[in-house]
């Protein structure tokens, strides 16, 4: 398949013009674009040949489904509805346009440990964007360093819920154990129940991660292992690593860690509400502060 049969099905499709290819990984495709004159990003991902072509095309219009009934400053805004793309030799291929976000994804800045602030920055909007998709009954289920991006401004933003579960829609729930080794939570193990919880689970990990630049649950190994671990050991306490944490911190990321469901924030509502309780620690990252 040519990359111009691709940005010819696009303009098309999408309307989108000034089509230049940004990223390429596996089966997917990303442009960047514009839309109505306006910065934007055009994703394309490949449907597989045979029946597990209707599964990458049901997860594609699920991540839009989920983004288009988001309104948030903490989660990317989608541009368009998911469109099905035929190409030569039979290959078919699902797109839609985003907004075009600036800065950087958060793999690109975990070699050296975060600042306090920062840190609490980042538990900010990423609990504010959560209370986005917990107050649709839609748990994200892989909340990970390639799912969050650091804007110029210094905000943070959600991205890529392809692998969301809306709670009240069981045909959206998929077929396998989603997330990324590492950032999975104990409900992530095979015959496991992911919950709104889970999603909080994931952002102590990103907390942890970012602050001491290790994971709180070594993923490395066979898999059964790492679910064994996540089922059985409890993460150990930030301050073990970070002595001087500020107590609040300590407390919303030891919390969120908890191996227990119901010792964590439920969702992210909850830790919203507690993190506004502490104005000092947090309080000047929320969208109204």
């Amino acid at each position: 398949m040519r990359l111009e049969e691709v940005t010819s099905a696009l303009e098309q499709s999408l309307s989108v013009t000034g089509l230049e290819l940004i990223a390429q990984g596996g089966q997917k495709y990303v442009f960047g674009c514009k839309l109505e004159d306006a910065p934007a990003v055009a994703k394309v991902v490949l449907l597989p040949p045979g029946p597990d072509s209707i599964y990458v095309l049901e997860r594609a219009q699920r991540e839009v489904e989920v983004l288009a009934a988001i309104d948030s400053p903490r989660v990317v805004r989608v541009l368009s509805e998911v469109v099905e793309l035929d190409f030569t030799e039979g290959i078919q291929a699902a797109a839609w346009v985003e907004e075009c976000l600036d800065g950087q994804d958060m793999r690109h800045d975990l070699e050296k440990p975060w600042d306090f602030d920062r840190c609490a920055r980042l538990i900010v909007h990423l609990s504010e964007g959560l209370a986005a998709f917990h107050e649709l009954e839609v748990v994200h289920r892989d909340l990970s360093p390639a799912n969050i991006r650091e804007l110029s401004d210094g905000s943070f933003v959600l991205m890529d819920p392809g692998l969301a579960r809306h709670l009240a829609k069981s045909a959206l729930t998929g077929i396998f154990q989603p997330g990324t080794a590492g950032h999975r939570s104990p409900e992530h193990i095979p015959g496991g129940d992911v919950q709104p919880v889970s999603d909080i689970f994931a952002l102590g990990i990103l907390a942890y991660r970012a602050l001491t630049g290790t994971l709180p649950i070594d993923p490395s190994g066979p898999e059964d292992d790492y679910y064994r671990r996540l089922r059985d050991y409890d993460s150990p306490l930030i301050e073990v690593s970070c002595p001087d944490i500020p107590a609040p911190l300590r407390e919303v990321i030891n919390r969120c860690l908890k191996r227990q469901p119901a010792r964590r924030y439920l969702d992210g509502l909850e830790l919203v509400e507690e993190l506004e309780k502490h104005g000092k620690t947090f309080g000047a990252y929320f969208i109204d502060a």
